[in-house]
Formats: C-alpha cells, sequence, structure tokens
C-alpha cells in the first residue's frame, strides 16, 4: 500500500544550485540591464544559455517578444514603440536582458526554449525573421546623472548624446557631426538609417533620470530632454526596423512617489507613446504565471505529473467524511476537491490555495512586487523545506499557505510591497509574527507553546507543528484585504492549511479542530480579532492595532501560577459562608510542596464549637489521584491515622475541601481575572468606551470565578463510629448551586447522612437511647461535651437545643440528682446548669437503701440502681487515646482490672457505692531513695486506678506541690495544661 503513494516532493525536484549558494536569496534575483550588457559585474544572466533554462515563456513574454522580433526582423508595417509601466517587480528588466540577448546574439537565443517560441510566434505570419548584426542601444538611466559624463557613454551630458555615442558606438566624428544636428526628428532619422541594419533601443529606469531632473540643480534640463524623446519616438515610428522598448513605471506603482515636475514629464512621454504605438504597452508577466516562474527558478527541471497526479489522489482519499463536508466544500468554487488534480500538477510542489493566494489576493496590491518578491520568499520556503526533509525532519506532502517558515521567509514578506512601504504596519505584522506565532529561531511564540502542549497531549495532527502552520496561514490571509472587502480567514480556510494526506488515512478532522480551538480560544492568539459578518461564516484576523484582546493576551503572559493561586484562596475565603454552624475556620497552606508540622498548621482548629473548616486549596485537594497526602492530612486533623492531632473536639468538626480537577479550572479562570484587572489599569480612561468594555470583561471573569470556586468546594469530610471504630467519612456533593463553601448547605447534608439535626430537631427519645448507651449517667456538661467530642451524638446549631432536649427528658422518667444523690426539682428549660459537673442526669429510679441524707453523707456514699448495656465498650477509645504511648507501664494489668471492684456483672442493673479516697501527704522529703520510691509507688497505683478497664471514676481532685531544681520539672506544666489544671511556678528559698 505505501509504494502507491507519490514520492516526497523534495526528493522528486532538486532545487537549483544557486538558491542553495545563495542561502534561498537566489542570488542576483532582480536582473539588471546594465550589468548584463556593461558586465560592469560577473553576472550568470549574461549568459544566454543560464537566461533560457531560468525563464520560464510565459505566453506574455515570447508574446512580447515576438512582436519585437517582427519590428526588428521584417519589413512589416508593425509596432515600433513599447511601454514597460508594471511595478517593480515584474519582471521588465528580466525582459530587457532577454531582448538584448535576442538583438545581439540571435542565433544562441533562438536555440533556447523561449527563443524557439518567439520565432515559431514571430513567424506565424509566413515572414521569416532575420535579426543578423542587429545594433543595441542600451541606455541604462539608473546609472547616469544629468549633466555628468561617464566612462559608458564617453563626453554625453544628456540623453540625446548618449544615444548618438551608443549608436555610433564611440566614433567620435560621427557623434559629433548628429550632436550638431541637434535633437531634432531629422537628425534622429538620419542617425538610424545610417546604421543600415536592425536598431534595438532599450531606455530602462527612465524615471529615476527623470526624477533627478526634477531637482532643482537640473529642472532647466528637462525641457530639452522631453523634446529629444518626442523626436527620438517619432523617427523610430518612421524609420523600417526599429524598435524603442521604454520602462517607466507609473506613479501609483513606484513606491517612492514623483514629484509633480517628474509626474508631468511622465505623463508627456506617456502620451507620445501612446500616439506612436496604441497597443504598445506591455504587461510581461500576469499572476497566473507566477507558479510556473517560480518553479522555472528554483528547481531543476522534471517531470513531475505522475507524482502530482498520485498525491492529488492521497488528498482526495484523506478528505473523506468531515473534511469534505466541513472544511472543502466551504472554501468557494475552484478551492474545494472539485479540479484539484489539475490545480495541483500545474502549482506543484506549491499547494494550489498558496498559488491562488497570491495570484488573486496579494498581486491586486499595487506595490506588491509579484514576480520578484514571490520568488524571494518562495526560495527561502523552498530552501527550508528541502533542508528539513534531507536532515530526517517533517516536511508538508505540499508547500501550503501555512508553510512559509516565519523564522527565514519572515522579512522577505514585510518588504514584498504588501504593505506600500506602511513602516507602522511592518513592524506591527513583525511583532505578531514573532510574537504570536514563533520567534526567529523557533523556540518562543505562542503557536509554538500551543504545539508543545498539544503534542504531550497526544495531539500532532500527523504532523511537525500544525499550531505553528496553521497560525501563518492566519497570518498570511490578515496581511490584505480579503474579496469582498472581508478580513482574515473562514474556519474552514484555516483548517486546510493542515491537511495531510501521508501517512494514510491522513490527518484527523478532529485533531486539526482541537488545534484550531486551543489558536483561537481564550489562551490562544493574543492579536486574534474574530468578525461575525452577516448570513456568513465568521473570520479570524491577526490584528495589529492594539485591542483589549491584545491587551488582555499580553497581561495574561504575565500573570504567574501563583498569583492565580493566592486570588483563588482569597475569593473561596469570601465566598465562605457559616450558616448553620457555630463559627467558620481557615487553614492557609503554609507549603505545597514538602511535609509540615500539622500541630501548627492546625493550631486552633479544635474547639467545643460546631465549626466549618475550610482548607486552603493550594495545598488540600481531593479526587483526581492526587490526594493521598490531603485524605492523610485531613484524618490527622479530625484525630485518626498514624500522624493522628491530639484532638478533643473532632466530631464537632466539618472539614470542607476542593476538587482537584474543579480548582484547576478555577485557577485558569483567575488567570483571566487578573489579566483583565491589569488591562482596567493600562486602558485609557478617557476612552469611555474602551474602558467600560475592559469593566465588563473584569466583572464578568470575577462572576465567573466565584462561581467556578464555589463549584470547586465539592467536597467535605467528617467524623464517624461505626461498628469496627471511628472513621472518617469523606462525601462529595454533585448537585448543582451545592457548595461545601454554604454552611447551610453543609448542614443540610449531614441532616440527610444523620449526623446533624435541624433546627429544633433533637429528639428527647434519640437523647435518650444515646445516655443509655453509658453506664453511668452523665453530668450535663458531659452530655453538652458529647455532642463536640462523641461522634455517636449529631451535631446540633446550639446548646439550647441540648438544654430543650434534656428538659423533655426530665418530663418523662429522668431527673437530675445533685451530688448528694437528692433529685433537683426543674421546672424550665433556663433552670438546667448546663456546665454543671457536680449534677448528674439518670432515669427516675427506687431508692435501694432508706437511710437519712445525714448517715449518707457521714458514709460520703450514696447508693443508686444503674441500668447497665453488655456491649458498649468498656473505655471509650477517644479517651484512651489522651494517654501517650510511654504510659503503658503504668497502666492496669488485666487481672488488676478483673480485680478491680468497680468490674462489670453480668445482670443487667446492680447496686454501685461511691465512696470518696482522700491521700494527705504533706512536705514530704523525697531526698532519699527510699523515700522517694514510696511516693513513686503511690504514684503508680494512682495511675493503674485511673486507667482500669470498666471503672466507674467520677471526679478527681489534684493538688501536687513539687519542690525542684529548675529544669528538673519535665512536662508536668505542659500536662496539666493539657488535663485542664491550672499550674503556677514560684521562687523557693529552699
Amino acid at each position: 500500500m505505501p509504494t502507491s503513494h507519490a514520492s516526497h516532493w523534495v526528493d522528486m525536484l532538486p532545487l537549483r544550485p544557486e538558491v542553495i549558494a545563495s542561502d534561498g536569496s537566489v542570488g542576483e534575483l532582480q536582473m539588471s540591464l546594465h550589468k548584463a550588457v556593461y558586465q560592469t559585474v560577473d553576472v550568470p544572466y549574461r549568459k544566454i544559455a543560464y537566461y533560457g533554462e531560468i525563464t520560464q515563456p510565459t505566453p506574455n513574454l515570447f508574446g512580447f517578444f515576438s512582436r519585437v522580433a517582427r519590428r526588428l526582423g521584417t519589413d512589416s508595417d508593425s509596432t515600433a514603440l513599447f511601454h514597460l509601466d508594471q511595478g517593480m517587480g515584474g519582471g521588465k528588466s528580466h525582459a530587457l536582458v532577454g531582448l538584448y540577448h535576442m538583438a545581439n546574439s540571435p542565433l544562441d537565443f533562438f536555440a533556447t526554449e523561449l527563443g524557439r517560441k518567439v520565432r515559431t510566434e514571430a513567424e506565424h505570419t509566413g515572414s521569416e525573421i532575420d535579426l543578423a548584426r542587429t545594433q543595441t542601444v542600451v541606455l541604462t538611466a539608473d546609472y547616469f546623472s544629468p549633466g555628468k559624463t561617464t566612462e559608458t557613454f564617453g563626453p554625453a551630458t544628456n540623453l540625446f548624446e548618449r544615444f548618438l555615442w551608443a549608436l555610433t558606438k564611440g566614433d567620435m566624428d560621427c557623434y559629433r557631426r548628429y550632436v550638431e544636428g541637434g535633437p531634432n526628428k531629422e537628425i534622429l532619422q538620419q542617425a538610424l538609417s545610417d546604421v543600415g541594419h536592425p536598431v534595438l533601443i532599450l531606455l530602462d529606469e527612465l524615471m529615476d533620470y527623470v526624477l533627478q531632473l526634477s531637482d532643482a540643480a537640473n529642472i532647466g534640463r528637462m525641457p530639452g530632454e522631453q523634446a529629444f524623446l518626442n523626436a527620438l519616438m517619432d523617427a523610430c515610428d518612421d524609420v523600417p526596423r526599429v524598435a524603442f522598448v521604454v520602462v517607466m513605471i507609473r506613479s501609483e506603482l513606484d513606491e517612492r512617489g514623483y514629484s509633480p515636475q517628474a509626474a508631468g514629464f511622465r505623463d508627456y512621454v506617456a502620451e507620445r507613446l501612446v500616439r506612436n504605438g496604441t497597443d504598445g504597452r506591455v504587461a510581461v508577466t500576469e499572476p497566473h504565471d507566477f507558479a510556473s516562474i517560480i518553479q522555472r527558478r528554483l528547481f531543476v527541471r522534471a517531470d513531475v505529473s505522475a507524482a502530482a497526479g498520485r498525491l492529488a489522489k492521497d488528498y482526495i482519499s484523506a478528505s473523506e467524511e468531515a473534511w469534505g463536508e466541513k472544511v472543502l466544500e466551504r472554501l468557494g468554487p475552484h478551492r474545494g476537491l472539485t479540479g484539484f488534480a489539475d490545480r495541483l500538477k500545474a502549482s506543484y510542489p506549491f499547494h494550489p490555495e498558496l498559488m491562488r493566494l497570491v495570484r488573486e489576493e496579494w498581486s491586486k496590491v499595487q506595490n506588491f512586487q509579484r514576480v520578484r518578491s514571490t520568488v524571494a520568499i518562495f526560495a527561502r520556503t523552498a530552501l527550508h523545506w528541502v533542508t528539513e526533509h534531507q536532515s530526517g525532519r517533517w516536511a508538508p506532502a505540499l508547500i501550503g499557505v501555512g508553510d512559509i517558515p516565519l523564522t527565514g521567509a519572515l522579512e522577505q514578506v514585510l518588504a514584498s510591497g504588501l504593505f506600500m512601504g506602511n513602516d507602522r504596519a511592518i513592524q506591527g505584522y513583525r511583532s505578531v509574527a514573532t510574537t504570536d506565532i514563533t520567534s526567529t529561531d523557533g523556540s518562543a511564540g505562542r503557536a509554538v507553546g500551543i504545539d508543545e502542549r498539544l503534542r504531550a497531549a497526544g495531539v500532532a495532527a500527523q504532523q511537525g507543528h500544525a499550531a505553528v502552520r496553521m497560525a501563518t496561514a492566519m497570518f498570511c490571509y490578515s496581511m490584505v484585504a480579503r474579496p469582498r472587502g472581508g478580513r482574515g480567514a473562514t474556519q474552514a480556510e484555516i483548517l486546510a492549511a493542515v491537511l495531510e494526506p501521508i501517512p494514510s488515512p491522513g490527518t484527523r478532522y478532529t485533531e486539526a479542530e482541537e488545534v484550531f480551538n486551543a489558536l483561537t480560544g481564550e489562551d490562544g492568539l493574543g492579536s486574534l480579532e474574530i468578525t461575525q459578518p452577516a448570513s456568513a461564516p465568521a473570520r479570524y484576523y491577526l490584528s495589529i492595532k492594539q485591542t483589549l484582546r491584545m491587551y488582555f493576551t499580553a497581561s495574561l503572559a504575565l500573570i504567574d501560577q501563583a498569583a492565580c493561586e493566592r486570588l483563588v484562596w482569597e475569593r473561596a475565603r469570601k465566598l465562605a459562608r457559616r450558616g448553620t454552624f457555630e463559627e467558620i475556620r481557615f487553614v492557609e497552606a503554609q507549603a505545597n510542596d514538602r511535609a509540615v508540622d500539622l500541630a501548627q498548621v492546625f493550631d486552633g482548629v479544635d474547639s467545643a464549637v460546631t465549626r466549618l473548616v475550610v482548607l486552603d486549596p493550594r495545598r488540600w485537594t481531593l479526587l483526581n489521584g492526587k490526594d493521598t497526602r490531603s485524605r492523610a492530612e485531613i484524618t490527622a486533623l479530625l484525630g485518626l491515622g498514624p500522624h493522628a492531632l491530639r484532638v478533643d473536639n473532632a466530631a464537632s468538626c466539618v472539614v470542607a475541601c476542593v476538587n482537584t480537577q474543579r480548582r484547576d479550572k478555577a485557577r485558569k479562570r483567575a488567570r483571566e481575572v487578573l489579566a483583565w484587572h491589569s488591562v482596567l489599569k493600562q486602558v485609557n480612561s478617557e476612552d469611555v468606551d474602551e474602558h467600560r468594555e475592559a469593566t465588563t470583561k473584569y466583572s464578568e471573569a470575577a462572576d465567573k470565578l466565584d462561581e467556578d470556586i464555589a463549584k470547586a468546594f465539592q467536597h467535605y469530610a467528617y467524623l464517624i463510629r461505626a461498628a469496627d471504630g471511628l472513621h472518617v467519612e469523606f462525601r462529595r456533593i454533585d448537585a448543582d448551586g451545592i457548595s461545601s463553601l454554604r454552611g447551610d448547605q453543609v448542614w443540610s447534608a449531614l441532616v440527610d447522612a444523620g449526623r446533624a439535626t435541624l433546627s429544633g430537631g433533637l429528639s428527647s427519645d434519640y437523647l435518650a437511647a444515646l445516655l443509655d448507651s453509658f453506664e453511668r449517667g452523665l453530668t450535663p456538661r458531659e452530655v453538652v461535651q458529647s455532642f463536640y467530642k462523641n461522634p455517636l451524638f449529631p451535631l446540633v446549631s446550639t446548646t439550647d437545643e441540648i438544654r430543650r432536649a434534656i428538659f423533655t427528658l426530665l418530663m418523662d422518667g429522668w431527673e437530675l440528682a445533685d451530688s448528694d444523690g437528692d433529685t433537683l426539682a426543674i421546672s424550665s428549660p433556663g433552670q438546667i446548669s448546663i456546665n454543671s459537673i457536680s449534677q448528674h442526669l439518670r432515669r427516675r429510679i427506687m431508692v435501694a437503701e432508706d437511710v437519712t441524707a445525714a448517715e449518707a453523707t457521714a458514709r460520703n456514699a450514696t447508693t443508686i440502681a444503674i441500668p447497665r448495656q453488655s456491649d458498649s465498650p468498656p473505655l471509650d477509645a477517644t479517651r484512651r487515646r489522651g494517654l501517650l504511648e510511654d504510659d503503658q507501664d503504668y497502666r492496669a494489668t488485666g487481672l488488676e482490672a478483673e480485680s478491680s471492684p468497680e468490674g462489670g456483672t453480668d445482670s443487667d442493673s446492680e447496686t454501685v457505692s461511691f465512696k470518696r479516697y482522700h491521700v494527705d501527704l504533706s512536705n514530704r522529703s523525697i531526698t532519699a531513695p527510699d523515700a522517694r520510691d514510696q511516693v513513686w509507688q503511690l504514684v503508680k497505683e494512682l495511675a493503674k486506678v485511673l486507667d482500669a478497664p470498666g471503672a466507674d471514676h467520677q471526679l478527681i481532685t489534684l493538688n501536687v506541690t513539687l519542690t525542684t531544681a529548675e529544669g528538673s520539672q519535665g512536662a508536668i506544666e505542659k500536662k496539666a495544661q493539657q488535663a485542664g489544671a491550672r499550674s503556677r511556678v514560684e521562687d523557693d528559698d529552699f
């Protein structure tokens, strides 16, 4: 199958040696008649064989040559005067060099391909052409000045004298005789007739000489020069076998422009040229000749018709389905697949669309130098791709609109005359090309960056640099006005620039469309402007006007990632609402890429209130495979995991966190906000419309950023108790308009999950069931603390909710007892001492033993019946975690736990006797080892009692005074603070 594809054009068409040797500048691109005739420089085109090789015999060219040949070589009454008035770079000097070769060396000239066509055309009427011994008079007016002699023209100082010096071949006697007769028609006719052979007069760049005549120092010579030319034209028209060819560019086509005096001179001569030769005005090239001229000038000739035919089939095959319907059929007449093979054979190795652009659009610009500019641009282009292909790198199957390498041919494009000498436009497009597309070394530019980004994502469109090619095409379509006054290119034209047929099945339309979207999106080309004509496709063009979009794109490039992340965090803090939670806390990231002290980072988060904790998205994020660290640190914040923090109120903490993918979207939106904020500082506030538009853009971007941030905070986490212990529950919000930054919305989700209650929704039955899970009655303070410490208890909006639920319990089988066991009379929720630690809440019971209060006090004991739950854990896991791992030596052993008098029983209820144990050890000396060991044994026993599983301890009063050397106190102060004790340090005079 691969063998059926066409060979690459680089292998089919070798570049001419001079193109390679001149590094793509084609050496003497602009032919000089003076150099060819007078050989002041050894130029290759002075040789007829070389001239014939590089000259394409276009119809206009050989038609013009045949008319001159017929005038010189026959006695027919044909046109004698010929006027070449095309703009610069139109092939005029090239034609004059050919005429000189034809007249000066007719045998060699007619042996070339061009010469054979000229002879055939000249003799088609039956008259044989005889140019033997033709006399040539070559006046290169750009090489001499009025009133000054040159070595080439001897003593001559004006056009009349120079003409005679060349006509007489420097014969001084003849020259002086004619000069003495004066520049009149009779003398000129005599001089031409005296030659006795055909005479070809070539006057090149006349207006260069006239511009000097119009100077104040030479203006007096102008009438005499006009009179001579008038007489010469009359004489040439009257004398057989004399032809006069003058190159005189129209003022509107000369980029220098003409002064009034010079313009008047030109008009005078032009009128007489028309009078003496009505059909003498000649254009030696036409736009449709460009392709063949360039092919001839750049490449060694070869038959490529078969290769072009095969490649056309490959393009048609690759253009099936989406390409045909969405792109090629929308290009317009004679630009799609119909007739593509024929157009390709005529333009190969250039894409027909590139030739059409130059021929039908660029060439319409008056100052565009047509042949010269086109050859200069395409020579650099062809050499670039030949070098790429021969180096083993990618090269296009055809050189298309997007394949002019701006790295090497940009200056040739800018100097081509497309901008009519407009330096500001040239500078603007130079800046657009190097900034938006590619730098001169190909390492930078927005399109280059887009290519790198897409390539990393696996989007290459089967070519080396699809974004650069597409952007270059947009650049080429943007430089001149399009047909019917349009600007820029349609999407179809831009996409077509990257269609490659090889390797089969060719460029995928979806990939090309992805490249297009990247270039035209918000992060695409900065100078891009988009217009939407009525009832027509949108047009995309690169503008050199400093538009708001250009301001925006330039500002966008200066925004760094850190600034975007900082703005996202700032906006998140402003958007967050505590809602039903009592407090909202914000935890700011200290570092994104290294380990941190979590205790320091989360310092102040733990407290006895319901709180929504919002984490900084710069460090913490969930899902998308990048959340291992975030999950571990959230788990630690809630008191679990291998690096659990020491927290008391994890159950009342809910953590809000951002989604990874949505965070990235918010970051991109933040870049836009910052860029538009920068634009507002740059635009002129006095330009009301522009400033208003920039303000609107900024506001719209800011609103979208807030929306994206709210959507990004999609996750929340909280603590739950399951059958197998404590766990962190991670939840995600999928509903639109719901965000974990909104405390009321998170609370509602917790209610739905059974982890929180609505306002006024705490049921007394639910609270009773929770209290029944404990082995003893809890104090009001312990009940309240359980709602913040114990994940079995739901989150409540306020402590008043708890107070009301307790009061309802008191009305329905429960009671509050004081420290002596006496039932308290409570008549309203407000009478409940919610922070009391001397009261306890219990179900109403019967006193098991009838004793007086005085006896009970004397015995320091109260006997009550407490329901037991055999399946409840002996010690809450959270409380056990409050002990350090290095306290194991001080814990109660299993045997001691079993023998503890407070151990559990199998009965549903039992009578428990509480007693107070007072130990008073005052000012005991512990300097002696034995005394210190005895005190140690006491402290150790106290530690074991406190740690005994199932022990039903109620209250403790601990008063310790340790007099020791400063520095030997250990961590007493820290441990006291953790236990909630007050400590103080005093100086001692011990």
